[in-house]
């Protein structure tokens, strides 16, 4: 019947041709329009984190005023002195007990020129026992347990439980306080940079994270844990630093999550999918892992279907 079903089916291709193509123009110009127009929200990340340190002995041993003791007698180091281990620092000397020491002695005394010596044996014996006990508290010494620099607070204390001395060990750290709410974005070995009123600056990195509040310093709403941080060894111990701690989380609201641990992301006019690592908190999103900053993030990407 058709002497050229060669020429039929061409026509026919033809015909699927443009309308494959049509199609797709259609589309695309449809898909272009949706990119273009959709909401979307720019990441960056969030702002640093800031607080104050000081410039601290790494260990220091601090020794307080026990008026029990006595009264501090003798030192056996100086201000600013290097003292070792197990080495003494100073002495207490008991004058209440060298009363009790004359005492005990004039008994003793009365008893040795008694003239019924004999008698009194016991009571004899009872007080030398006495005697060398009162002795061995009329003087104690105190050691270092670490080796360090002295610092003399007070050579003489007379209030109780003063702090009168210490021993700062030579190595330098920074100590710090930071809030519960940041905790969690710290970690070890974490570069910080460092800013002195002077406006020296530097880069340390954090040595260790208390896993328990510092009671001292906590509130009642809000817990603080000390940090530890390198420092320059020859700044002065007791400098004040500004740290700070860039961020790379970044927070956009909860709407961006495609499913349970994917976003969208608008790039070139298209929808790319983006695997990411968050947490939620307060009705947002806090993502440390699979978005940098500057990229465009969909609103509300479950109103559209990716091909």
């Amino acid at each position: 019947m058709f002497k050229h079903p060669w020429l039929i089916a061409l026509i026919l291709l033809l015909l699927l041709s443009a309308t494959a193509v049509g199609l797709y123009v259609a589309f695309r110009h449809y898909t272009l329009q949706a990119t273009q127009n959709v909401k979307t929200y720019t990441a960056t990340y969030n702002r640093p984190i800031q607080f104050s340190g000081i410039q601290s002995a790494e260990t220091t041993q601090s020794f307080y005023y026990d008026a029990r003791m006595g009264s501090i007698h003798d030192w056996y180091s100086a201000e600013g002195k290097m003292i070792k281990k197990d080495q003494p620092l100073f002495e207490y000397y008991n004058k209440i007990l060298e009363q009790q020491l004359t005492a005990v002695r004039k008994h003793l005394n009365t008893l040795d020129s008694h003239q019924h010596r004999q008698n009194f044996l016991n009571m004899h014996t009872y007080l030398e026992q006495e005697y060398d006990r009162i002795q061995l508290g009329l003087r104690t010494q105190v050691f270092s347990m670490s080796e360090g620099i002295v610092h003399i607070i007070d050579k003489h204390p007379s209030k109780k439980n003063q702090l009168f001395a210490q021993i700062h060990s030579s190595k330098r750290i920074i100590k710090a306080y930071i809030s519960e709410t940041e905790l969690k974005q710290l970690k070890l070995n974490q570069s910080v940079e460092i800013k002195t009123k002077t406006t020296e600056q530097f880069k340390g990195k954090i040595l260790s994270i208390s896993h328990y509040p510092d009671v001292t310093k906590s509130e009642t709403n809000k817990s603080y844990y000390e940090v530890q941080i390198s420092t320059n060894g020859v700044i002065p111990v007791g400098t004040h630093f500004q740290i700070t701690i860039p961020t790379h989380l970044i927070a956009l609201p909860k709407d961006v999550l495609y499913d349970k641990n994917a976003i969208l992301i608008k790039r070139n006019e298209q929808m790319v999918k983006r695997i990411i690592k968050y947490h939620e908190k307060s009705g947002m999103v806090i993502i440390s892992e699979g978005l940098l900053p500057g990229e465009k993030v969909i609103a509300q990407p479950k109103n559209f279907t990716l091909n």
